[in-house]
C-alpha cells in the first residue's frame, strides 16, 4: 500500500468515527456538575462522617490527629526493643543485690541505645525515597518527620525515665543522680545522631549513628573505669550541665534538620548528592 493510500484510509477512519460519535448529553453533564458542586460545598464533618479518625486525612484534620495516626505506622519492633531495654535494666537491678555501683554506667549505656531503636523509623521516608510523594500531600515531608519525631521522642522519654528509675526504686539509689546519668548520654547520642542524619545520606546515617552511640558509651565506660569520682553522688550537677548542653544541641540539630526538609525536594536532593 502506498503512503498516499495510507493517509486516505486514515482520513476515512477519522471521518467514520466522527460520524459515529454521539452528541453530548446535556442532561448527564448538568447532573454531574451538580453532584460535583454538592460535594465541594459539603461540610468537612459531613464528608468524613464515616472515615476513621473523624477526617484525619480530610480538610478538617489537625496536626495532633496526624501525629496520632503516625504512631500506628511505627514498627512494633521499636516498642519491643524499648521494653527489652527497660527489662534489661530491671533484671540487672534484681541480679545485683546490694552492689549498685555499676548502675549509673548501665543506665547511661541503655539510655543511649534507646536512640538507635527508633532511628530507622525516623528515616524510613528518606530510606524508601518517599519524599517526592510526601511533598505533594497536605501534611508534607516536614510534617511527617516532625510527627515521627514527636512520637518517638515521647516513647523515648518513657523508656529513659523507666531505665533511670529502676535503680532508685529497686535499690534505693539517688534519684536525681540516676536521672542525670541516664539523660546526659541519651541527649548526647540524640544530638550526634541528628547531626549525622542532617549531613549524611540515609544509607550512611544509621551506621554512623551506631558508631557515635558506641563512642558515647565507650566514653561513659572510660569515665567509670578511669575516673570513678565522675560517677560519685557529688558530681550529679556536672552531669546535669552536660545533659542540659546536650539537650540544647539536640534541639538545634532537630530544628536544622526539619528546616532542611522544609526547603523542598531540590534542596533535599542537593544535600543527598553533596554527601
Amino acid at each position: 500500500m502506498s503512503p498516499t493510500s495510507k493517509r486516505d484510509v486514515g482520513r476515512l477512519l477519522q471521518a467514520h468515527y466522527r460520524a459515529e460519535r454521539g452528541a453530548p448529553d446535556a442532561a448527564a453533564k448538568a447532573a454531574t456538575l451538580k453532584a460535583v458542586r454538592a460535594v465541594a460545598t459539603e461540610r468537612p464533618a459531613d464528608a468524613s462522617r464515616d472515615a476513621v479518625g473523624a477526617g484525619v486525612c480530610g480538610h478538617g484534620a489537625t496536626f495532633a490527629s496526624f501525629v496520632a495516626v503516625q504512631a500506628r505506622f511505627i514498627h512494633p519492633r521499636v516498642w519491643a526493643a524499648q521494653l527489652a531495654l527497660v527489662a534489661a535494666m530491671a533484671a540487672a537491678c534484681l541480679l545485683a543485690g546490694d552492689a549498685p555501683s555499676g548502675f549509673p554506667l548501665a543506665s547511661g549505656v541503655l539510655a543511649a541505645a534507646t536512640v538507635l531503636v527508633g532511628l530507622p523509623d525516623l528515616l524510613s521516608s528518606a530510606s524508601h525515597r518517599m519524599a517526592e510523594l510526601e511533598y505533594a500531600c497536605r501534611f508534607d515531608c516536614r510534617a511527617v518527620a516532625l510527627a515521627r519525631l514527636v512520637v518517638l521522642g515521647c516513647a523515648d522519654v518513657v523508656t529513659v525515665t523507666a531505665i533511670a528509675l529502676a535503680a532508685p526504686v529497686m535499690l534505693g539509689t539517688d534519684l536525681f543522680a540516676s536521672l542525670m546519668h541516664a539523660c546526659a548520654p541519651y541527649f548526647l547520642s540524640c544530638a550526634g545522631a541528628l547531626l549525622l542524619v542532617r549531613r549524611c545520606a540515609p544509607s550512611q546515617a544509621l551506621p554512623l549513628a551506631c558508631a557515635w552511640t558506641l563512642l558515647v558509651a565507650a566514653g561513659a565506660y572510660a569515665l567509670f573505669t578511669l575516673v570513678p569520682p565522675a560517677y560519685a553522688q557529688g558530681s550529679a550537677w556536672a552531669w546535669a550541665l552536660v545533659a542540659a548542653g546536650s539537650l540544647v544541641w539536640a534541639f538545634r540539630e532537630a530544628r536544622a534538620w526539619l528546616g532542611g526538609i522544609a526547603g523542598g525536594l531540590d534542596m533535599l536532593a542537593a544535600a543527598a548528592n553533596q554527601r
